[in-house]
């Protein structure tokens, strides 16, 4: 009788993540896209690290820390970030943690983003978790 309110409640692109989903991550924050497409291009072509570059550019308080902005769960961020560190591509595919992502423009002006971990549910074991580190 009350199936479809079974079926409302277990529509996964509704429910809150499952414990345990989270993510550690680093940024930079600037303005405009000219400058983070400059500072994107100092880091990828490896004359500048992307903690230095954080430091020297960053508009974000993270900035001293080197972007660092710790762990967080989906949801704490705004859902552009979020989906850049979380949500997976229309083939499935998540951003590969490690690399430089970005530009991703936000309401706060455009990031680049570094994910350093991230912890989501396994496809293969219910109910266990995979970690994905950088190198």
């Amino acid at each position: 009788m009350f199936g479809w309110l079974k079926d409302a409640f277990a529509n996964g692109e509704y429910a809150p993540p499952a414990e345990g989903v989270k993510a550690t991550a680093s940024h930079i924050l600037v303005k405009s896209l000219e400058d983070i497409t400059e500072i994107k291009a100092q880091v990828d072509g490896g004359t500048m690290t992307f903690a230095d570059a954080a430091r020297e550019f960053s508009t974000c308080p993270s900035s001293s820390k080197g972007g660092s902005l710790g762990s967080f769960k989906p949801g704490m961020m705004v859902p552009e970030f979020d989906q850049a560190v979380f949500g997976a591509n229309s083939e499935g595919i998540r951003s590969p943690v490690g690399d430089v992502l970005g530009p991703v423009q936000t309401k706060f002006g455009y990031h680049l983003i570094r994910i350093e971990s991230r912890n989501m549910p396994s496809k293969n074991v219910n109910g266990a978790f995979t970690e994905e580190k950088a190198e």
